[in-house]
């Protein structure tokens, strides 16, 4: 049978009820489109929310645990090492006590962008808690690279000046640093808790030094770095 056509097309009632039918369907598909978008924006800022510590900007725990898992990951694939970095910012008490609580989540706001600024693209800063931090270096070729990284990030924070809230003359940071390397049997806790170790060891020699965690012994870092 062969196909009818409207004589008048362009004024065909019913041509012109499909074609207002089209635009509306048309526009239906474009507001739900746009509801997507918006909801799909909302929910990945509130996953980033949730990984990230509202006062520094730095990674949190949950943020740690998700990236540690992929890192590892990635560590077996390419056979490169992972190294983890504990960090203690030294006498922060002091802050609070002497300048204030402002002045305290001051120092930790500088001293994660004085360490950021440090990174290469692929590490990551993480707040623990406290003054308490962890930087995840992944790609890593040698211990001796590991220990140039890390000593690194504690001289940038030693040439920090921070200005109190109430004014008076400009604080200087420094931060007691722990290094472990992750090995075959390491859990994320086992390798915190080595790199803790190590930091606790700079702690006990005098504060603002890096120490790394290696074959069971705790070891300065600077020792190791190739010159």
């Amino acid at each position: 049978m062969a196909e009818e056509h409207c004589p008048k097309k362009e004024t065909c009632p019913h041509v012109q009820d499909a074609r207002k039918n089209a635009r509306t369907w048309f526009k239906q598909m474009q507001f739900y489109r746009d509801r997507l978008l918006v909801e799909t924006a909302r929910r990945e800022k509130s996953e980033l929310m949730l990984l990230h510590d509202p006062l520094t900007g730095a990674l949190n725990r949950r943020g740690l645990e998700k990236n540690f898992l992929e890192e590892c990951s990635k560590t077996k694939r390419f056979g490169r090492k992972l190294f983890l970095v504990f960090l203690d910012i030294d006498n922060f008490r002091a802050f609070n006590n002497e300048h204030g609580e402002h002045t305290g989540d001051l120092v930790l706001q500088k001293a994660v962008e004085c360490i950021a600024a440090g990174l290469r693209p692929y590490d990551s800063i993480y707040r623990l808690g406290g003054e308490e931090f962890v930087v995840l270096l992944p790609e890593i070729r040698s211990v001796s690279t590991a220990c140039r990284l890390a000593e690194r990030i504690r001289k940038m924070v030693a040439g920090l000046k921070v200005v109190p809230h109430d004014d008076s003359e400009p604080l200087g940071v420094t931060v007691s640093v722990g290094l472990a390397r992750l090995g075959s049997g390491d859990s994320l806790d086992t390798l915190v808790d080595k790199a803790n170790e190590a930091e606790q060891e700079a702690k006990k020699r005098g504060k603002d030094r890096t120490y790394i965690y290696l074959g069971g012994e705790v070891l300065p870092a600077e020792k190791l770095i190739r010159k």
